[in-house]
């Protein structure tokens, strides 16, 4: 192992605020302090691990990167904190127990009130700590009052308390928050703890406004959750001003207020503040808009709260219950507060403790302190009263490194974002390749469409299961709903494999990085009303396109050696993707310093001579450059998608110049078809209910939150907000039902959005069935080409008509159903067929026109649902479906029952069923592509020509030359992917 120094750390912000105040003694000479940057100069050294050989067989060794050793004042005699959970008689963490959790340059020895408060000067625990506040009280008070433990385990409302007195000093509630947990967004914004050295009074470097700029990200404030879903009920902006920006979706509410003091830009979704949450249910509050013992919330007068286009009223009944439902369904679900915290897989903090410091999965602490109870939560599926969770190390987290002490550090792993970034299995689970089953459907012999020929559930998959812990659960959901193993057409391939990073050693961190979730600087701190307005990375940042490498920029790696970095769509270095001797690309991953070979898409594309340094194998892929490349006639710029017929394709076309990488790339998605959320009246003294927002006791409880289908195999394409064309999934396909204080249910509720899309069926040309809600989501499951074992990518078969298909399924037959689904002849459809050529098809293995059909939005058939949001369709036999209140929809089909159908988003004229609440990033820009939409400046569902081209078997586009479903060229494409 070598070292050297290079230039590392010069920081040309003046240099004494770099270090802490906590670290300057008064009195201390200042002129000592300008000594850092040559002190910098001469300890940035790095350690050159090139002989080091790669563990687990990683591409290459990893990088071992060496903070500078710190250079600061000798630490002074130990505080009583330190004494008494590490050991030490100084401020070092030198003893045997709790480990620094900060041992980084600079800053090496914090002390423990720096970050926690209370008083290090005290002989006595009850001095030194920061007391609770009376809401809480001490252990037996939280076993006895419900609502002061679930503020105690959740952080909720803890902000709310009011100031309190002990032992003759008066202390507010935030000094108790920051005492438990100093990264709490609530602390830091007041620039204590974190916020101290990471607040805009720090320094002038991006990281030093982290704390205020994550209080207004979308992940501080659920924005897009809870401003999404009044959107969705179509009620009216809580926020005047924000009521006709961006199509009506521009965000309003928000777990705590938030402002901006800068003006919004002209960025899309941005906009000035947030409002908190409202909250109606709180237990003994009586008034016009509280719910309890209030007869204004009667189930058989919510009908009157609708309007015509079924949106609902604002300020009435049924809006306010909705509101609930959210809170309490979704209202957890940021950074915020530590949200349910309460069993295995779910345990976290808030803020920024949430990811940089992560808790153990099981809950039991596993630092050195001694002074923690090791052996609680005792059953960690289920956490009790006064039990709390604990962290796994007492260290914080962020890009993998090796300290000054030589120990190399793992940086943010994928369990740290597995707790909230799994709901509906679209993102972690799905990364990893187990699909989620709530219904336990497959375990039940229900899965509907079709059940798979074989699959696998996660009983025997230490990632969620540990065996040395003994969890029945992982997230509250037994082994029976994480499906690791599914095979629908017998094939022996797994058709929920894998995303390939996760194969290839990647984190969540790896894309997700500091900018896309802290900001990058003052213009992308503002408050932004989606995801995707925040996210600045994208599969060509790192791959490039057909037509050029990676963009890169001068930078400074996280080792600290000057290099050409990789820069994402907001023009921010990515320190960890260099662009190295000639056009080689290679990532450092941030989770565990292994080294990754980039190939680009350019050379996957263009036969150029590239060698995978790692694998020794051509970059280049015959089948990749057919389905990317140009189709000009030129081998400089791949084959492109020739067919025999040069009529079939535009000189010069190419896919990517129009699409989405996911759109073909993603191998599956995790399908919720339908969801039934229902709310109930309960003031019972023995039942006790929680607000999210404030941690109140409240009335409003939920009742059920179950989904009719899920479904890893259907999928349709859309318009994202960039106008690419790529994978669209069913997302608030919400069914609400709410029974009163005098036990009265009322009838199903499905509403129409701010634009009256959803469920408003016959006006302007949308079609006899409400769709309900459809977005643009990025599906975790990148396939790069089929193997035996996994499913790939969407080949040619999966969107496109064939010659083949056609002719194997008859012309006319198509035509004939087409026919009947655009005028309603259900009593037409095959339901046999349409499972046999859906349900058990990923991937279009069978060439089928009626695939391609559902996949260009116009429906399948398979997914229509009654007035009570029941299935109507006679293959499913599962007497328990929800919410079906005659028993199995096999045993009561009946087509005239159809009022709602769930996978036909669209009209043949590009009207859309459904509704969408993503705005365009860019809009006027690029062609257009949803042409016939009532709402163009929307993403949804295809417009009207790629509609016809995709399924038209007349006027469309019928292919002579494909790639099918098992990556086997087929019609003429052999003589062009061979060559001639």
């Amino acid at each position: 192992m070598k070292f050297y120094c290079r230039c590392a750390h010069i920081r040309l912000v003046h240099p004494w605020r770099w270090v802490p105040d906590v670290l300057l003694k008064p009195g201390r000479a200042r002129s000592l302090v300008f000594l850092l940057p040559i002190l910098f100069l001469l300890s940035s050294c790095t350690v050159d691990s090139s002989d080091k050989v790669a563990e687990n067989g990683a591409n290459g060794p990893p990088i071992i990167i060496v903070d500078p050793p710190p250079d600061e004042e000798p630490p002074g005699p130990a505080q009583s904190c330190m004494s008494c959970h590490n050991g030490s008689t100084l401020n070092d963490y030198a003893g045997s127990g709790l480990e620094n959790p900060h041992p980084f340059t600079g800053a090496t020895n914090i002390k423990c009130t720096s970050c926690h408060g209370g008083d290090g000067e005290a002989s006595r625990k009850s001095l030194a700590h920061v007391p609770r506040p009376p809401q809480l009280g001490d252990d037996q008070n939280q076993i006895n009052d419900p609502v002061a433990y679930f503020n105690a385990l959740t952080l909720t409302g803890i902000d709310k308390f009011p100031d309190y007195q002990r032992n003759g000093k008066t202390y507010s509630a935030l000094d108790y928050l920051q005492f438990i947990n100093p990264g709490d967004l609530r602390v830091v914004q007041e620039f204590r703890s974190c916020g101290e050295c990471h607040g805009p009074k720090a320094l002038s470097s991006p990281a030093s406004k982290h704390a205020e700029w994550m209080a207004r990200s979308p992940i501080g404030t659920e924005t897009g959750i809870f401003s999404g879903a009044t959107y969705a009920l179509g009620i009216d902006s809580a926020i005047p001003e924000n009521a006709n920006l961006y199509e009506k979706t521009a965000a309003d509410l928000s777990f705590r207020a938030v402002q901006n003091p800068n003006a919004p830009s002209a960025t899309v979704g941005a906009v000035q503040r947030l409002l908190e949450f409202p909250v109606f249910s709180v237990f003994g509050n009586t008034g016009g808009a509280d719910i309890y013992q209030n007869p204004f919330y009667s189930s058989v007068n919510l009908p009157n709260d609708l309007r015509q286009d079924n949106s609902v009223k604002p300020n009435s009944a049924l809006a306010n219950l909705y509101h609930e439902q959210v809170a309490f369904t979704c209202g957890d679900c940021h950074l915020g507060s530590a949200g349910a915290n309460n069993r295995y897989g779910d345990f976290r903090s808030s803020g920024c403790t949430a990811c940089h410091m992560r808790y153990s999965l099981d809950g039991r602490s596993r630092s050195g302190d001694p002074r923690v109870n090791k052996n609680e939560p005792a059953n960690p599926d289920a956490i009790a009263a006064p039990e709390r969770p604990h962290i796994r190390r007492h260290l914080i987290r962020s890009v993998a490194k090796t300290l000054p002490s030589g120990e190399f550090v793992h940086g943010i792993d994928d369990y740290t974002c597995a707790g909230c970034h799994q709901g509906s299995n679209r993102t972690v689970m799905q990364y990893w390749g187990i699909r989620l089953d709530q219904n336990a459907d497959l375990a039940n012999g229900f899965q509907y469409p079709a059940r798979p020929v074989t699959f696998r559930n996660t009983a025997n998959d230490t990632r969620l299961f540990d065996p040395n812990v003994g969890n029945q659960t992982f997230n509250g959901r037994i082994a029976d709903q994480y499906i690791l193993f599914e095979d629908y057409d017998g094939d022996g391939r797994d058709d929920t494999p894998p995303d390939v990073h996760y194969e290839a050693g990647l984190g969540c961190i790896d894309c997700h990085g500091s900018f896309g979730l802290h900001g990058g600087n003052d213009n992308e701190s503002e408050i932004l009303s989606r995801q995707e307005q925040k996210v600045a990375i994208s599969c060509e940042v790192c791959h490039g396109g057909i037509d050029a490498y990676a963009q890169t920029t001068p930078c400074v790696t996280y080792e600290g050696t000057a290099a050409q970095c990789a820069v994402d769509n907001k023009g921010n270095a990515l320190r960890h993707v260099t662009k190295e001797t000639g056009d080689e690309y290679y990532l450092v991953s941030r989770l565990d310093g292994q080294r990754h070979y980039i190939p680009q898409t350019k050379d996957t594309v263009v036969d150029s001579g590239v060698i995978h340094p790692f694998a020794n194998q051509p970059v280049y892929n015959a089948l990749a450059s057919y389905a990317m490349g140009r189709a000009d006639g030129s081998s400089a710029t791949g084959i492109g998608p020739q067919q025999d017929d040069p009529n079939l394709v535009t000189g010069g076309f190419s896919h990517t110049d129009e699409m989405n990488c996911t759109a073909c790339h993603a191998a599956w998605t995790g399908g919720c078809i339908g969801c039934h959320l229902g709310g109930e009246y309960n003031d019972d003294p023995d039942d006790f209910f929680f607000s999210n927002i404030t941690g109140e006791r409240i009335v409003f409880n939920q009742a059920n939150a179950d989904f009719v289908y899920q479904t890893p195999v259907p999928f349709q394409l859309g318009i994202d907000a960039h106008n690419k064309i790529s994978q669209i999934s069913p997302n608030t396909t919400t069914f609400f039902r709410y029974t009163d204080l005098n036990g009265v249910e009322s009838r199903v509720f499905a509403f129409s959005d701010r634009n009256a899309n959803g469920n408003n069926p016959g006006v302007q040309g949308r079609g006899t069935f409400g769709a309900l809600g459809h977005n643009v989501m990025m599906s975790h499951s990148i396939r790069g080409r089929v193997q035996p074992s996994n499913e790939g990518p969407r080949y040619c078969v999966a969107c496109h008509l064939t010659d083949g298909g056609l002719a194997a399924f008859g012309k006319q037959a198509y035509r004939d159903f087409r026919d009947a689904i655009k005028n309603n002849r259900l009593i037409d459809l095959d339901f046999q067929l349409l499972r046999d050529h859906i349900g058990k098809n990923p991937g279009n293995q069978l060439n089928s026109p009626l695939w391609v059909h559902m996949v260009s939005g116009l429906g399948s058939g398979l997914f229509m649902l009654d007035q009570n949001g029941c299935p109507v369709n006679p293959l499913d036999d599962n007497a328990n479906r929800h919410y079906c209140q005659d028993g199995a929809p096999a045993a009561n089909f009946n087509l005239n029952n159809v009022v709602y159908d769930l996978d036909r988003i669209v009209e043949q004229s590009g009207v859309a069923n459904s509704s969408n609440n993503h705005p365009m990033l860019n809009p006027g820009q690029g062609r257009p592509k949803r042409d016939g939409a009532l709402k163009p400046g929307l993403s949804g569902p295809l417009g009207a020509n790629l509609i016809r081209v995709l399924s038209d078997p007349d006027n469309g586009l019928v292919l002579d030359s494909w790639i099918d479903a098992d990556a086997q060229s087929r019609g003429k494409a052999t003589r062009f992917v061979n060559g001639r």
